[in-house]
Formats: structure tokens, C-alpha cells, sequence
């Protein structure tokens, strides 16, 4: 976490999780979480196709509303791919942070629809 700079913690988003609009699905996934010149390995524990949580330690993850690009690979129609989807961190607990995507390309979405709505 960087100093200075405000995080919200699980207790404080109770609101956030009323917004939600969309399907979340619980699922294990590797993938890559980019924050400027740091790479981190991560876990993908729910998706949805706003968003997803990616399982962490606060301490070596960005800070709160931190614009982040999410490497992870999905398959769609029998084809594998690896997509890289702008998203920034909306929360942030003991064990990861929560993200909303930005702008997902038509592969990812694609690819993010047969996940969430036939897992």
C-alpha cells in the first residue's frame, strides 16, 4: 500500500457490493496483475464481467482506485486466448482486492460472457 493514500477496506464497502449488476461466478484462475513496472502472479477467485477479486496481501498490491491491466487467459469457442483488460481496484481487504474492468475488447467479453454464464 502506498502511504498517503487512502484504501477502502472491507468494512467500508458494504455499499459497493449492493451495486453490483452482473453475475459474479466463483472460479480459480491464474493470471498477471500489471501496476506500472510491477508484475504480480495472482489468483482470480470470483469474475464477472465488470469485474473480479484477485486474491493478494494489501501489502504488495496497489492502492485504492489504482488503474491496473489484468493479464489472464480464457477460452471461448474452443480457442484459447490471453486478453489484458484495463481495470482499477474498487476494494480493498485482508486477502486482495476487488476490481472493475474498464474498456474489455469484444475477444475478452466474448471469451468473459461463456465463462460467467456457463461455469
Amino acid at each position: 500500500m502506498v502511504k498517503g493514500l487512502p484504501a477502502m477496506h472491507e468494512e467500508n464497502s458494504n455499499a459497493m457490493n449492493e451495486r453490483r449488476d452482473s453475475q459474479r461466478v466463483p472460479v480459480t484462475l491464474d493470471a498477471v496483475l500489471n501496476y506500472q513496472a510491477q508484475v504480480m502472479i495472482c489468483t482470480i477467485r470470483d469474475i464477472s464481467l465488470n469485474g473480479a477479486f484477485i486474491e493478494g496481501t494489501p501489502e504488495g498490491l496497489p492502492y485504492f482506485n489504482a488503474p491496473v491491466e489484468l493479464g489472464l487467459t480464457l477460452t471461448s469457442a474452443g480457442e484459447t486466448k490471453q486478453h489484458r483488460i484495463p481495470a482499477k481496484i474498487r476494494r480493498i481487504t485482508d486477502n486482495g482486492v476487488g476490481l472493475t474492468f474498464g474498456d474489455v475488447g469484444m475477444d475478452a467479453y466474448f471469451s468473459l460472457v461463456n465463462l460467467v454464464y456457463n461455469a
